[in-house]
This record gives structure tokens, C-alpha cells and sequence, in this order.
């Protein structure tokens, strides 16, 4: 009598494995497709009011509606982002907090501050820069100068003489005016403030002469005629203001300096998550709704890949890493 093994053939262990695959497959499908499960939570690294504040907004509205899930935001302003960044640096990388920044915070923040909780290239996974806006240099009535040729002959022939504000050191604001010195070889004098609007009042007062400031800050002072415009920091002029030259036409050859809004999430993220908040972003930018809520602020839209971001995290990293060596910039003058 012959008896039946009970062992399953190679065959049937091998058809067993194929479908355990296809659950599997089916199962890491469903899983991607109920991302976000839940509210999303967006880290602000500035005060409410402000430009990426403004940013954050625009693009939490957006993915909210995309995505199905609130948007949730989060201000948590101190120490030029490096605070909320810290905190950020330990949120669960599971694609339900991401955090939007000004480049400040990962590209010169490391250079001037030490024991930092964070390390920009490490816990941080780029997702997009959205948006980066010119600056525009200002001065105030009382200036010496109708141009920019003739500021740089006064700075140079009065060292010291003049002031200029910026929202705060290690800000674009600020490290964007010392390259400014350091190409010029003028000594113009640093005095911090906390915000836009002590800054542009003291200008405005005369208390001090000049400052860096965003196009949507510029704008309204300029076309009243009560500050000056020396220069755009682009590489072409502005359609929000045609009249003024960009920096290098002014007489500043190779000047450029941009201050560029971006979103991370955390490291370890999975890529398909990343890939789907840059692809959000990408698909927005395309929407004329959104991108001209941004555009008319004076911001332009970038809606950069995650790979492209990083690049210009390195390059900026290093471009303002040489001027914070060569101007001897820190965080306690």
C-alpha cells in the first residue's frame, strides 16, 4: 500500500511564494496610496505675517486641497529657524510634518552658530524650493547718492559713515549686504533689527541709510518715492519694478543674491512620500491661481526637484560659507 506524502511539491511552494508577493506588492500599494492618513502638520520656521509665512499658507491651502487631508501650520520663530529646525530635525519621518524654510537656515546658519541641533544635509530630506525673491538695495532720502556708482564712491570716500539694517544676523538680509561690502571694498556698519517694520522705519527716519529688502517690502517705499532704489540683486530687472536696474547694470558686476523658500521633510522619510509632496509642488506651480498669488508678491516660482534643491543647498552653502570666512562674520557683533 502505497501512502500520499503531505509534503507540497516545488511547485505548489513556489505558486504559495508568488501570491504571498502579489499581496505584498498589494498591500505596500495601498499603504502608499493612503498617504496622508491624516492632518499634515507645517513647521514655519519665521513669525506669522511674514513672506514664508505668506508661502507656507499658499502652499498649505493647495495641499490641503489636493491631498485630502487639513494642513495644519506651525510658527515657531527663534534664532533664524535654527529652534524649530532642531525640533523638526526629531519628527517622525512618516511624511505627516514637513517644514518650510528660508534658505538662510540651512545654507548660513551652520557657518555662524555652534552646537546647532540640527545638520542641514543629514536630517533634513529636500523636497522643493518653491519660491525665491530678489532683493532690492534701499536707501534712505538722506543719502549722498542718486545711483549706485555714486553710493559706492561715498562708502568708499566715508568708511564707517554708513549704517544699513537688516531683520537680523545670519539673515540674507545681512550676509547679503557684507558680500556687498566685501566686492565693493566699502566698510558700511551693520545694525540688526528684529523685523521689517523697526527697520523700514528707521530708514524711512534716516537713522539708518541703506538695507537690503524683499520686492514686496521695497516696493510700496519706492514707488512713493520715499526711499531710493539702487539696485535689483537679479539677474533681470522686475516687472513689479521696471524702472529699477538690476544691481550688476548699476555698476556692481557678478552681484546676485536670492532668498529662496523651501520644504523638507525629515530624513528617512520614504522617497515615494517625497516624490509626491515635489510632485504636489510641481503640479501647483503649473496652476495660474497659485502661482500668481505668488508672483504678484514678487516671487519667483522655482518648484525645484528634490535632487535639484540639494545642488542649490551646496551651492549656496559653500558661496556663503567663503563670505562669512572672508568678511568675518559672527553671531556676536
Amino acid at each position: 500500500m502505497r501512502i500520499r506524502s503531505e509534503r507540497p511539491s516545488h511547485l505548489a511552494i513556489a505558486f504559495s511564494f508568488m501570491i504571498a508577493g502579489v499581496i505584498a506588492l498589494s498591500n505596500s500599494g495601498h499603504a502608499q496610496d493612503a498617504y496622508p492618513s491624516k492632518s499634515i502638520r507645517l513647521v514655519v520656521t519665521t513669525a506669522a505675517g511674514g513672506a514664508l509665512d505668506f508661502v507656507a499658507r499658499t502652499v498649505a491651502e493647495r495641499l490641503s486641497e489636493s491631498m485630502g487631508q487639513a494642513v495644519v501650520i506651525e510658527n515657531l520663530p527663534a534664532g533664524n529657524g535654527s529652534v524649530a529646525a532642531g525640533q523638526f530635525a526629531k519628527a517622525t519621518p512618516d511624511g505627516h510634518t514637513i517644514m518650510m524654510v528660508v534658505d538662510s537656515t540651512v545654507t548660513i546658519n551652520p557657518h555662524l552658530y555652534r552646537n546647532l541641533q540640527y545638520d542641514a544635509f543629514l536630517d533634513f530630506a529636500p523636497v522643493s524650493v518653491i519660491t525665491r525673491v530678489p532683493l532690492v538695495l534701499m536707501g534712505s532720502p538722506n543719502v549722498q547718492a542718486n545711483n549706485l556708482r555714486e553710493l559706492i564712491a561715498f562708502a568708499k570716500a566715508n568708511p564707517g559713515k554708513l549704517n544699513y539694517a537688516s531683520t537680523g544676523i545670519g539673515t540674507q538680509l545681512h550676509i547679503g549686504m557684507e558680500l556687498f561690502k566685501l566686492m565693493t571694498k566699502t566698510d558700511i556698519v551693520h545694525v540688526p533689527y528684529k523685523g521689517n517694520t523697526a527697520a523700514i522705519a528707521d530708514l524711512l527716519g534716516g537713522r539708518v541709510e541703506l538695507a537690503l529688502f524683499g520686492l514686496s517690502s521695497a516696493k510700496p517705499q519706492v514707488e512713493s518715492g520715499r526711499l531710493k532704489a539702487f539696485g535689483i540683486t537679479a539677474q533681470q530687472p522686475s516687472p513689479l519694478l521696471p524702472n529699477v536696474p538690476t544691481i550688476e547694470e548699476a555698476g556692481l558686476p557678478n552681484y546676485t543674491v536670492y532668498s529662496w523658500f523651501g520644504m523638507f521633510a525629515p530624513a528617512k522619510t520614504p522617497q515615494s512620500i517625497i516624490d509626491r509632496l515635489a510632485a504636489e509642488v510641481q503640479k501647483a506651480s503649473k496652476d495660474p491661481r497659485f502661482a500668481g498669488t505668488l508672483t504678484k508678491q514678487g516671487m519667483q516660482i522655482i518648484a525645484s526637484s528634490p535632487k535639484d534643491m540639494l545642488s542649490t543647498m551646496r551651492e549656496d552653502s559653500e558661496r556663503w560659507r567663503d563670505v562669512i570666512k572672508a568678511t568675518g562674520v559672527s553671531i556676536n557683533q
